[in-house]
C-alpha cells in the first residue's frame, strides 16, 4: 500500500465521520478510480455503499455493494485502525446488504442472503473477545426486525 492512497483513504473516513457523506462518496470514488489495484480499493468502495446507507439510499447502496463483490470477490477487510471485523470484505457488504433490504421492508430478500453469508467462516466481527460471524448478526438484526415490528403492531 502506498502513502497516497492511505492519505486519501483517511481524508475519506475523516468526512464520514463529520457526516459529510457525499463529500466521502467522491473521496473514496477517487482512490477507486486512481487506485484500483490497492488494497484497500475494495475498503474505500464498501464505505461509499456505507455512506449511501447512512443516508437511507439503500438501493444505491446495494448497487455499489453488488458492484464492490463483483470487482474484488476474494478481497480481504483492511484494518488501518482498531478494526474489529476480519476476513473477506464481500461478506462485510452481503451483511450490508441485508440491512439495506430490512430498512426497506423486505425481510425474505434480506433473509435470502443467509445462506450466502454462512459460506463465509473465517469471517467475523470481534466484540468483547467473543467472534461473531456475519451471518450470526444477520440473523439476529432479521430477528430483532421481526419482534419490533409484531410488538409495534399489538400496541
Amino acid at each position: 500500500m502506498h502513502e497516497k492512497e492511505i492519505q486519501i483513504f483517511v481524508e475519506a473516513f475523516k468526512l464520514v465521520q463529520g457526516n459529510f457523506y457525499v463529500d466521502a462518496i467522491h473521496k473514496f470514488q477517487d482512490l477507486v478510480n486512481d487506485f484500483p489495484e490497492s488494497d484497500i480499493a475494495d475498503d474505500a468502495m464498501y464505505n461509499i455503499g456505507l455512506c449511501y446507507y447512512e443516508m437511507n439510499q439503500f438501493q444505491k447502496c446495494v448497487e455499489v455493494l453488488e458492484e464492490m463483490i463483483e470487482k474484488f470477490p476474494d478481497a480481504t477487510i483492511t484494518a488501518l485502525e482498531n478494526g474489529n471485523d476480519f476476513g473477506k470484505t464481500a461478506a462485510k457488504a452481503y451483511y450490508l446488504v441485508v440491512q439495506c433490504y430490512i430498512g426497506l421492508g423486505d425481510i425474505q430478500k434480506a433473509e435470502s442472503y443467509i445462506p450466502i453469508l454462512e459460506n463465509y467462516t473465517n469471517t467475523y466481527v470481534m466484540k468483547d473477545s467473543e467472534k461473531f460471524s456475519f451471518a450470526q448478526l444477520a440473523k439476529d438484526s432479521i430477528d430483532t426486525f421481526i419482534k419490533v415490528k409484531k410488538e409495534n403492531n399489538n400496541e
